[in-house]
């Protein structure tokens, strides 16, 4: 039972029975789908959610922290296990100081995976000539990225924006390019507004 169609049908499975409040039931459908796909970080963060939910505990909350620590190794970069660490850890631990420092790595890395996006889109979109609709999510992956320098507490070494861009509504919009996305967005600003580069 290692095939993609046998994991998904597995998972439904987890799911329907979680959302049926069959949590104990739920709980033994996942040890199974664990002991083909026992590196799968998504499993890790259902067991340990379901393990706070049993019924009859047969699993202890250190399990659960301990699995959830495991999917986060798994994935180092996505952020669902450290967010659900971060729950664990509020609600749980009753440690907010532990659940906020979680709760920002989470979030840098949802900000990140949301710009990585952006910028496909964008250039998805350049590519079908919808120009303005590319603009906006640049824009937008713009915005993002300076959220993300300054959440790593880099500071742009003057007040003075790289980039003015008018966006479709016609409002200016300056940034900084910074951070591990700026020669993408370089990129894509070059395609975008060719006059740049002069």
């Amino acid at each position: 039972m290692t095939s993609t169609h046998s994991f998904k049908q597995g998972l439904s499975k987890v799911l329907r029975l979680w959302r049926d409040g069959q949590f104990d039931r739920a709980l033994n459908a996942v040890d199974e789908l664990m002991k083909s796909w026992p590196g799968n970080p998504r499993l890790h963060v259902i067991w340990a959610s379901l393990v706070q939910l049993q019924d009859q505990p047969t699993y202890s909350l250190e399990d659960a922290r301990n699995a959830l620590e495991r999917a986060i190794e798994l994935e180092k970069d996505s952020p669902a296990a450290v967010i659900e660490l971060g729950h664990f850890l509020d609600n749980v631990d009753d440690d907010p100081k532990a659940a906020s420092k979680a709760f920002s790595e989470g979030v840098r890395s949802a900000r990140r995976l949301l710009i990585d996006g952006l910028l496909g889109q964008a250039k998805a979109l350049l590519q079908l000539e919808k120009r303005d609709e590319a603009l906006q999510r640049l824009i937008e992956s713009l915005y993002l990225a300076n959220v993300d320098s300054t959440s790593e507490g880099r500071k742009p070494p003057n007040g003075t924006p790289d980039v003015l861009v008018r966006d479709p509504t016609g409002h200016m919009q300056a940034f900084q390019l910074k951070g591990s996305f700026a020669m993408r967005i370089e990129d894509l600003l070059q395609e975008l507004l060719p006059q740049r580069s002069a």
